[in-house]
């Protein structure tokens, strides 16, 4: 269903002149009813891949690539073509739910008025369904008329997915879903994004998060991102159990429940993008072909893998 193509998307650095690519060479590809977890540091790039699929990023950044959906080139999409696929065929749910709600507006009317203007339903009859929608997202009738400050950022979170699933979209982005919450909250979220596949088996879902127990809980595949790049495609149960990239094992190795070893090194600087592989300077297995060619990333059976040591 979505399918990218060598996408980079490059931002320009006023003070030094030069230009920071935040992604390098993305190739993805999500199949329809699957869910795809996008997983790796923050700075990855993760955010601004999942916003360059919606045309979001702002008017600076420099994109080449492609991305399709169900065959549709998205990238230079005319302006009008683009805000009508937004909030219809796709959602995208932004991270930080507390500023991404409008303050002046009760959390009911936020979503009905999606009911109206992208399913072209009446007023009364939009109410009511986004009442149903927002009880599905386990929210009190008290809290649906409230304003978003007034409700707990659980409840805000689930209000934004409301809002995303409101359009009855074919592709649901859901970008950092739990950053900022406590781990009930955060539970809370696991359970409503299940409960969401459940219900909705059709939609394909794409999960932009660094919560690798979230992931490991929903997705069918995972995706790691390193310095803009992919470092590792592989289906969930494979990921979590065997591993190929080092980046991967050792993001698995810094969970609490793995041995809470941290990755050596820093995540990769913007503007310091070294030779050869980029994770090179924080892998104890580099060598001189590592540090001198960038390893593209290659099909291995079921996963894709961008590593010079994994055949």
């Amino acid at each position: 269903m979505l399918r990218i193509e060598d996408l980079h998307v490059r931002f320009p650095d006023n003070g030094s002149g030069k230009e920071v690519t935040a992604v390098c060479g993305v190739r993805l590809n999500l199949a329809k009813g699957r869910t795809l977890a996008v997983v790796g540091e923050s700075g990855s790039g993760k955010s601004v891949m999942g916003m360059s699929i919606c045309s979001l990023l702002p008017h600076n950044a420099v994109i080449s690539g492609s991305i399709r959906l169900d065959g549709m080139e998205l990238l230079g999409l005319a302006r009008r073509n683009m805000r009508a696929l937004r909030g219809s065929r796709i959602a995208f749910v932004p991270q930080s739910a507390g500023l991404s709600l409008n303050p002046t507006m009760r959390c009911l009317r936020q979503v009905s008025e999606v009911f109206v203007k992208r399913r072209g339903i009446k007023a009364k009859a939009a109410k009511h369904a986004a009442q149903d929608l927002l009880s599905r997202m386990g929210l009190m009738d008290r809290d649906k008329r409230r304003h978003p400050h007034m409700l707990s950022g659980g409840m805000r979170q689930r209000v934004l997915v409301g809002i995303g699933l409101s359009g009855a979209p074919d592709l649901l982005i859901a970008d950092e879903p739990t950053k900022g919450l406590d781990m009930a909250r955060q539970r809370d979220v696991q359970t409503l994004f299940a409960r969401i596949r459940e219900e909705n088996p059709a939609m394909t879902v794409l999960l932009i998060t660094h919560d690798l127990d979230l992931a490991e809980s929903l997705a069918d595949e995972v995706a790691v991102m390193y310095g803009g790049a992919i470092a590792e495609q592989a289906p969930c149960a494979k990921f979590f159990g065997f591993p190929a990239h080092p980046y991967s094992r050792g993001l698995l190795a810094a969970l609490p429940k793995r041995g809470l070893t941290p990755l050596p090194g820093r995540p990769l600087a913007p503007l310091q993008r070294p030779k050869g592989c980029v994770f090179h300077p924080r892998c104890t297995a580099a060598d001189e072909q590592c540090r001198t060619y960038n390893p593209p990333l290659r099909d291995t059976g079921e996963r894709s893998v961008s590593c010079w040591r994994h055949v």
